[in-house]
């Protein structure tokens, strides 16, 4: 019996890689709650920048993109049951996600930060964070990182099922600092949202990897190889310094 199930596990992992390949279009899950990596506009549609680096890269392999928005929380699941067949959602590599998944090529670095008012004079660190609380967006390795480094040490650690509500609460007081990305922290919150009252302090930790890919199922080399040739094709034909531009300016997120 155990052979048996065995067999059929492998054979509907090879259908599920086959299906994706075979297919014309791609189905990528994203949280469009990440501007300006993700978002949508007023009229529905997505946009940012990992969004036009995924279209770029279905374009240069002859694929569609397909986007399948979704929460955060729930994008890396889906791709395990095969509901879609890529995430592309300001994922770093970590060592946990690596064990339930794969990764394409690296397609940007950025560091994570810790988002407080100016004013409170808070630091990154245990010590200065003792008795406060910190949002995270659930899902998250910030997440990982404040209940495994943080949550022993007295400080309390809130989870947001998107990151627009880890900032709604910010705002209002609810919670003392936030943990994301330092780029969409940045851009997507201090300069774009205006809040130029927030300092923005860059955080460093084994648990919180710089390097960002998109997610494929476990053992899908297939659709492996093919996201990593659209990869290889934007960087070779300056695809991909013409979206950062568009989106960053000189800001340069892929050389180390």
């Amino acid at each position: 019996m155990k052979k048996l199930a065995s067999t059929c596990l492998a054979l509907a992992s090879l259908m599920l890689q086959n299906s994706a390949v075979a297919s014309d279009t791609i189905r990528i899950g994203v949280d469009p709650t990440y501007p300006p990596f993700e978002y949508k506009q007023a009229d529905g549609s997505l946009a940012g920048f990992e969004i036009d680096l995924g279209n770029a890269i279905c374009e240069k392999v002859s694929k569609q993109c397909e986007w399948v928005p979704m929460s955060f929380d729930g994008l890396i699941p889906s791709l395990r049951v095969g509901k879609i067949d890529a995430v592309f959602s300001s994922l770093g590599i970590s060592e946990k996600r690596k064990k339930v998944v794969d990764f394409s090529d690296r397609t940007w670095t950025g560091f994570s930060s810790m988002l407080s008012l100016s004013s409170k004079n808070l630091l990154p660190t245990a010590e200065s964070l003792k008795g406060k609380v910190v949002g995270v967006q659930q899902g998250s390795m910030q997440e990982d990182y404040a209940k495994i480094k943080l949550a022993p040490f007295g400080i309390r650690v809130q989870s947001y099922q998107t990151q627009d509500q880890v900032y709604a609460d910010l705002l209002n007081g609810r919670i003392d600092a936030s943990m994301q990305d330092m780029t969409q922290a940045q851009v997507g919150f201090i300069e774009d949202a205006n809040h130029p009252e927030f300092s923005n302090q860059k955080m460093v930790d084994k648990l919180l990897p710089a390097d960002s890919a998109i997610a494929l199922r476990k053992g899908d080399s297939k659709i492996a190889t093919l996201i990593n040739n659209g990869i290889k094709a934007i960087h070779a034909d300056g695809t991909f310094a013409t979206i950062q531009r568009q989106h960053f300016g000189d800001l340069d997120l892929y050389s180390k």
